[in-house]
């Protein structure tokens, strides 16, 4: 039996083994969005700062896929489904805080009159 477990084949990434994994980037992605979501519906200034963690964050993800040395490794290795849901998740992390925002700004706005 460990005779045949050393025979496998290995893989070996170059790129991918350095790079979050899907699930790292939708908790990120999750819990800044939601954490967004929640804290700018009461205190709608708050996005500002949800926001900024939410733009490093794509800009940061967005400089690796389109690198013209490491984005195509990407797609070679991880597929297009992991540059598909990468985006997605940096727009969910963006659009949940400003929703949270303008929901707060709202309610504010309806108490003072």
């Amino acid at each position: 039996m460990l005779l045949s477990l050393s025979k496998t084949p290995v893989f070996l990434f170059e790129v991918m083994d350095k790079e979050p994994s899907l699930v790292q980037i939708w908790i990120e992605s999750l819990v800044v969005g939601i954490g967004g979501l929640i804290l700018s519906r009461y205190r709608y200034w708050l996005a500002v700062f949800f926001l900024e963690v939410a733009l490093i964050m794509a800009w940061l993800q967005i400089s690796e896929l389109r690198d013209p040395f490491v984005g195509p490794d990407i797609v070679r290795e991880a597929g297009h489904g992991y540059v598909v849901q990468s985006y997605v998740a940096m727009v969910i992390a963006v659009i949940l805080p400003t929703v949270g925002a303008i929901v707060g700004w709202r309610r504010t706005r309806t108490r003072a009159t």
